[in-house]
């Protein structure tokens, strides 16, 4: 039998948690605690610990931000607001999900069922790394940069730093190509060689040892070269 799933709802509406509350109702092995403030959701913090938090952004003294980063080791979280414009700040302190109010219960399942995938695996932060959301989010010059992963070519590593090229843009990012590559879908995208990530679909030609995207030669490993074979569509 799988565990309780232990939530926390904070929100400084009650009709928006009354919402949250209803949508896990109707889910079995949940239990389900409210705050009507993020000073009590800290308070709290120190006495229970969480599966899962449904965490609003704009309430008075302290933020949903602000109390994001005053706790160490947080639980998956998903942001529940009104306000598109915190997606990206959202994301950069990599909650689960972000959903707009008002929140429809099919779209609440979705993020529902990713928390559950990565809590019952251990790692409720990484549930969806590797799923084609269409998206991700680029750290870059102090800003998050959203890239749209059907127009991203290849990746490119420069030591400690990578280079992102996509079909109008080059973007440059303080991070590893390990750590981009896990976060883009398996399925259209592969390593190739210790310094390249490439798409898949973007691959015009191989010659050799090498792949041609947008012009742009780029090595293929001994090791990779008969997987890419296979895997580019015929």
């Amino acid at each position: 039998m799988l565990k309780r799933l232990s939530c926390l709802i904070v929100d400084d509406e009650p009709l928006a948690i009354d919402v949250i509350e209803n949508y896990l109702q109707r889910i079995d092995n949940v239990d389900i605690r409210r705050c009507e403030n993020a000073i009590e959701a800290f308070k709290l913090f120190q006495e229970v610990k969480f599966d899962l938090v449904f965490l609003d952004i704009e309430m008075p003294l302290l933020t949903g931000i602000d109390f994001l980063k005053s706790i160490k080791n947080p639980p998956a979280i998903i942001i529940t607001t009104a306000y598109r414009d915190y997606a990206v700040e959202g994301f950069e302190w990599e909650v689960l999900d972000y959903l707009v109010k008002p929140i429809s219960f099919p779209r609440f399942m979705k993020a529902f069922e990713r928390a559950i995938k990565g809590i019952r695996t251990g790692s409720p932060q990484d549930a969806g790394v590797g799923e084609d959301q269409g998206f991700l989010f680029l750290k870059t010059n102090k800003k998050m940069i959203k890239i749209l992963t059907s127009e991203l070519l290849y990746v490119e590593s420069l030591k400690d730093y990578i280079k992102v090229v996509t079909t109008d843009h080059t973007w440059i990012s303080y991070q590893t190509l390990t750590s981009i590559t896990e976060k883009l879908p398996p399925a259209r995208f592969m390593r190739i060689h210790r310094s390249f990530t490439i798409a898949l679909d973007k691959v015009d030609a191989v010659e050799g040892n090498c792949v041609l995207i947008a012009g742009q030669q780029i090595p293929i490993s001994r090791e990779c070269r008969q997987d890419l074979l296979k895997r580019i569509p015929k």
